[in-house]
């Protein structure tokens, strides 16, 4: 025996796994589990050898957990089987013992398996314990329909007979809570509250936690003053996620004094917030803009004794460059670093992309340098680099970002395919396609597949510099290797296909896609508008409206002005009606082509109409419809002048003007 105790309290157990390396395989333990406990007449199980001695109890118990802690399930249910073969009785106990170290052991399927096979088998009668045990298990793999099925064996009594306990309604509603199943966490709680029991701090701190998550503070709050009514016994862990829950969610929702004041509360409950409280605070205060104060609760965090992690400090300093406040970010960086503090990677990147924001690329370079020439201590990785590409590309500096990406190279990093995605991306924006075809040849040397961003970069870009036969030729090829277009695809070819009177192969592209947006419509209708075709520009309109795409503002005026220009001016003023129906405003260009298709009809009359529905809708006038205005009203009869609304100019504030004056001192 003192041999068993020696070796599992050192953990020895690679000397442990040589004495079972005679012993069954698991597989062959439901045999001898059979022979030991299922039994009635007490007959005993497979005897042990002649010369062997049964071990101790105790020691077995401890062997089968060693074995669990450390993963080794072969051995374990070796010990298993020579408990059985030594005669000691067996209970839920070591079945407990087995499921708790194959949840442990991330092998859940396995205990519930188990489970399974000795409650089929009526081996032995699984407890309250083992029930818990398996739903905390399948919570944590956020299997929770599995886990709701046994809390309903138990609470049906279909199970063994062991009814649900405070733990296993914890368990439940926190893994209820944790995906998302705030209601039915909430749910099981009046379930709980009818079978007699009461909620402890974990059963409240779980559906705080939950609700705060799904942004019912108000409901969590409710929840916190029943629990304070009933004067649930504090407990240090599950009151410190409670309140650390309220003081996000309220953070979250810019309730700040609420939020402060549960602060207070905690620290009079004689709990400790802890930089998690602190940091979700520090981080809420940031959002609505309250740097300032968020760096006073630092000060505080720091007083109280509570030492700011790392995250603390990154969520400051990716605030403060958000804010475009990026030298207080270096400022701030520089005081902790003075502090003995060691910022982390996440840290510099923070403060990289803050730099790249606000345009201050050579910065970032400077800070990447430093980093690789371990001024700081850290080492970049491939977010340091890739957000500088990023920036760079973004500035518009695609062959500083190729020089960067060359330089990640040698310094032994591996680009992946989001690097390649950036530098293409910058690279067809600067119109560089030799680079760009460059860099594809070496995505292929590397074995790099292209993904469908990486198709939808180079169609767009070659559609932006006129190269629609290669956009066309890489769309068929997108599609040949399974990835599915997207609409700014097919639109930016449609687009210079349109653009290049070939209407034919637009329209033909048109009927490949599956469910073409306003964009698309809007693309062949202004196409259309422009070769005159204006039957094929009904047909689209029809097509539209029976596909349930509603026209937008950029449509109508195509639309308007197609009509206009084909001298079909009551189709022009139906398309107006359509406009005005459907709620959007048309803007003054739409009514500037209207009123000089007008004048050269001499239709004074629906001039002075749509004046009035300009001024009805607030259009402000620009410089060229003035002018139209004076082409119009020339010489005409100062009562119809006197008619005329009142208007707002929009390069004079919007301030209001009459029609009427203005013609009077321009005549």
């Amino acid at each position: 025996m003192s041999q068993f105790r020696f070796l599992t309290s050192r953990r020895r157990l690679s000397a442990l796994t040589s004495l079972f390396s005679q012993s069954p395989e698991p597989s062959s333990v439901s045999k001898h589990v059979a022979c030991a406990v299922s039994n009635p007449e007490g007959k005993q199980p497979p005897p042990l050898s002649p010369k062997a001695t049964a071990p101790n109890l105790y020691a077995l118990v401890d062997l089968i957990d060693s074995f669990l802690q450390a993963k080794n399930l072969k051995s374990a249910f070796s010990a298993v089987c020579l408990l059985f073969k030594s005669g000691h009785a067996t209970d839920a106990f070591i079945l407990n013992l087995l499921v708790k170290g194959l949840c442990k052991g991330l092998s859940v399927s396995k205990a519930v398996q188990l489970f399974r096979e000795v409650e089929r088998k009526k081996w032995i009668f699984p407890d309250v314990v083992t029930y818990n045990t398996l739903i905390n298990g399948l919570c944590k793999e956020k299997r929770m329909e599995e886990a709701m099925e046994l809390w309903r064996e138990m609470a049906s009594g279909t199970g063994p007979g062991c009814s649900p306990n405070a733990v296993t309604y914890s368990t439940l509603m926190n893994g209820l809570s944790k995906a998302g199943r705030v209601e039915e966490a909430m749910s099981l709680l009046d379930n709980m509250k009818r079978s007699g029991l009461e909620a402890d701090a974990y059963v409240y701190g779980a559906l705080v936690s939950g609700l705060c998550n799904a942004g019912s503070v108000d409901k969590a709050l409710d929840l916190f003053h029943e629990m304070s009514l009933k004067e649930v016994r504090p407990s240090p862990r599950p009151h410190l996620v409670l309140y650390s829950s309220l003081i996000h969610g309220l953070s979250k929702l810019g309730r700040w004094k609420e939020a402060k004041d549960m602060l207070y509360n905690m620290a009079s409950q004689g709990i400790r917030p802890d930089v998690i409280t602190y940091t979700s605070l520090i981080d809420g205060l940031c959002k609505d803009g309250k740097s300032s104060e968020a760096l006073k609760l630092l000060g505080l965090m720091v007083e109280k004794g509570e030492e700011p992690s790392n995250v603390t400090y990154n969520v400051l300093i990716n605030h403060l460059c958000k804010d475009n406040l990026v030298d207080d970010a270096f400022e701030f960086l520089e005081k902790i670093t003075r502090e003995g503090k060691s910022p982390d990677v996440v840290t510099y990147n923070t403060l990289i992309q803050g730099l790249c924001n606000v345009g201050k690329t050579g910065e970032a370079l400077k800070v990447l340098g430093q980093m690789l020439d371990s001024r700081f201590g850290v080492e970049p990785d491939l977010r340091t680099f890739n957000t500088v590409i990023h920036g760079l590309c973004k500035s518009h500096y695609a062959r500083l970002a190729l020089k960067v990406q060359k330089l990640m190279v040698r310094r032994g990093y591996t680009c992946n395919l989001f690097t390649f995605n950036m530098l293409l991306d910058g690279l067809l924006k600067t119109k560089d396609v030799e680079g760009a075809i460059c860099l594809k040849g070496e995505m292929d040397c590397l074995g790099l597949e292209s993904n469908s961003f990486t198709y939808s970069i180079l169609i767009n870009g070659l559609c932006k510099m006129g190269h629609v036969e290669d956009a066309e030729k890489l769309l068929g090829e997108m599609k040949g290797k399974g990835f599915c277009p997207t609409l700014h695809d097919y639109n930016s070819i449609m687009t210079i296909l349109a653009k290049t009177d070939r209407m034919e192969q637009a329209l033909s592209l048109f009927n490949e896609m599956q469910k073409p947006d306003v964009v698309t419509f809007t693309i062949l209708i202004d196409a259309a508008c422009k070769t005159g075709d204006m039957d094929l520009v009904k047909d689209l309109f029809v097509d539209m409206r029976q596909s349930d795409i509603t026209p937008d503002s950029v449509t109508y005026f195509a639309l308007i002005n197609g009509f206009v220009e084909s001298g079909k001016t009551d189709e022009a003023i139906q398309m107006l009606e359509h406009m005005n129906g459907s709620g959007l405003v048309p803007n003054v260009k739409i009514y500037d082509s209207l009123i000089r298709c007008l004048i050269k009809k001499g239709d004074t009359r629906k001039i002075v109409s749509l004046l009035h529905q300009m001024a009805a809708n607030d259009v402000a006038l620009d410089t060229k419809f003035m002018s139209t205005l004076l082409d119009t009203f020339d010489g005409e009869d100062k009562t119809l002048l006197k008619s005329l609304p009142n208007f707002s100019n929009e390069l004079a504030g919007r301030t209001k003007f009459s029609c009427h004056e203005l013609m009077e001192k321009l005549q």
